[in-house]
């Protein structure tokens, strides 16, 4: 990173204890670039600095027309928020995340029982959502193992497997 007055260069150890920059150094880059803290944060500001950042993926999921009577789980919940952070508020209007959200067995709330067809599809209908931007293959597998913690259904599909 090059400011006006300094070239700060990256960790070569690979040693993350090694800090970039000394703690005058991390001071003095906070005042220069304006960004009303130092270094470090306190934890306070991390958890405020997160839901700042978040808060349009939260706000995107809120807005999502569940089928009646329908609601998320946390986990859901939070797998959905990871998923449009990650690839912008576009990726709920896919079709495949319409598909699986307009699926009323998707939802904790889905009062009665589940065939193991209905199982199945569940299944096939998480991993096709969480289907979206191969080089994050690996998060997204974990999004989609998120979404389905403490269902009947599981992620048996891996994404990109249908």
């Amino acid at each position: 990173m090059i400011t006006k007055t300094k070239t700060y260069t990256k960790n070569t150890t690979g040693n993350p204890n090694d800090s970039l920059l000394s703690q005058a150094q991390a001071d003095d880059l906070s005042k220069s670039l304006n960004l009303g803290y130092t270094s470090p944060i306190s934890q306070s500001q991390a958890n405020t600095f997160f839901a700042n950042d978040t808060a349009s993926a939260v706000a995107a999921v809120n807005k999502l027309v569940l089928p009646t009577g329908q609601e998320f789980s946390q986990s859901q919940f939070d797998a959905l928020v990871s998923l449009t952070f990650n690839a912008g508020p576009g990726v709920l209007a896919t079709s495949d995340v319409k598909a699986m959200l307009a699926n009323a067995h998707i939802y904790p709330t889905f009062v009665g029982p589940l065939s193991q067809s209905q199982i199945d599809t569940c299944s096939k209908l998480v991993s096709k959502a969480f289907s979206y931007d191969r080089n994050l293959q690996k998060r997204r597998n974990e999004e989609a193992t998120l979404f389905c913690k403490d269902r009947k259904y599981t992620h048996k599909y891996p994404v990109y497997t249908l």
